[in-house]
């Protein structure tokens, strides 16, 4: 199954938060293959936030199911030092299943596709940049959303992929 995930972080170490947890996404059980986007700067959407967000996507095809999923970015997040609270905050680590195939999931831990997904630019421009023509819920390419804008969406590309280690990422064809 091919997943979008979005990264975040706007604690500590923002830009080795976002690759540490991308390696370690890419290397986990059940990731079959990953694609990480460059590393995107951004403006929190919403109150509570100190400073910027460094943002990343990632493109993985995973046997995990959805659940597994979120497990497993739960469990990075904990491990960066993030404490769950109620409403906005600042967080070392920010991980979201944006999409998973074409399931959908509502329960109240767990809402696939994400819920705001459309209106988050630190999603769709790294996405768009990725895989420009990939198909979103809707019909729209990921290029056409990102194109289109979203609110309070200052996004500004802040390194690129080359400065990733390829080594900790699996690739493969999509």
């Amino acid at each position: 199954m091919t997943a979008v995930i979005s990264l975040g972080s706007n604690m500590g170490e923002r830009e080795n938060n976002i690759l540490s947890a991308a390696g370690r996404v890419a290397g986990s059980s059940g990731i079959v293959s990953a694609r990480l986007s460059s590393l995107y700067e951004t403006a929190p959407v919403g109150e509570g936030y100190s400073r910027p967000f460094v943002n990343a996507v990632m493109i993985v095809r995973t046997t995990l199911s959805p659940r597994a999923l979120l497990a497993l970015g739960q469990g990075l997040e904990r491990e960066a030092g993030r404490v769950r609270a109620a409403g906005a905050g600042d967080r070392p680590l920010d991980v979201d299943i944006i999409l998973y195939g074409d399931a959908g999931v509502d329960a109240p831990d767990l809402r696939i596709p994400h819920p705001r997904f459309m209106e988050r630019l630190f999603v769709l421009a790294p996405l768009a940049e990725l895989d420009p023509g990939f198909i979103l819920p809707g019909g729209l390419t990921a290029a056409e959303a990102a194109a289109q804008g979203a609110p309070g969406g200052r996004v500004e590309r802040i390194s690129s992929r080359s400065r990733i280690c390829r080594k900790s990422l699996k690739t493969g064809k999509y």
